[in-house]
């Protein structure tokens, strides 16, 4: 992915002259032809805060659109992935439905809520009054007696 390109229509410069510290910002005008004019000390640094303002703003931008582009990539790939068929998909549900009276009440609606109903760690402890390890750990263990029950069926 290529970044964007930093263009800015204006530089500075600084000389000494004389053993003074001069300070100069140059342009192109509306003609394209480049203008150089000395400024006070003030005015320069007040540009030059404002260039590097426009740096960060250019980098910030570069990183959202990479980020952006990558997880684009990411849902373009879970899209086109290859899903499982059917019959598969309807034995695997029912195998799971039989092993569920193994869990725990605890890993059983734990583990629920996040399979069936999309819930993220966060909101489960968030609705239980636990902490996110609790749901984490009950959800990877459900998970585990889950696949043991299926591939001793299987």
């Amino acid at each position: 992915m290529a970044l964007p390109v930093e263009r800015f229509t204006y530089s500075f410069r600084t000389a000494v002259i004389g053993g003074v510290t001069k300070y100069f910002a140059a342009f192109t005008d509306g003609e394209g032809n480049r203008q150089e004019t000395e400024v006070p000390r003030e005015v320069f640094m007040a540009l030059d805060d404002c260039r590097k303002q426009e740096q960060r703003e250019s980098r910030s931008d570069a990183r959202h659109i990479e980020q952006s582009l990558q997880a684009e990539a990411q849902l373009i790939g879970r899209a086109v992935a290859p899903s499982m068929p059917l019959d598969e998909a309807v034995s695997l549900s029912l195998d799971l439905r039989a092993a569920l009276p193994l869990l725990t009440n605890t890993q059983r609606r734990r583990f629920l809520l996040h399979d069936e109903h999309g819930l993220n760690h966060e909101q489960i402890a968030a609705i239980e009054g636990c902490s996110v390890q609790a749901v984490s750990k009950s959800i990877v263990t459900a998970k585990e007696q889950l696949r043991k029950y299926i591939s001793a069926e299987g």
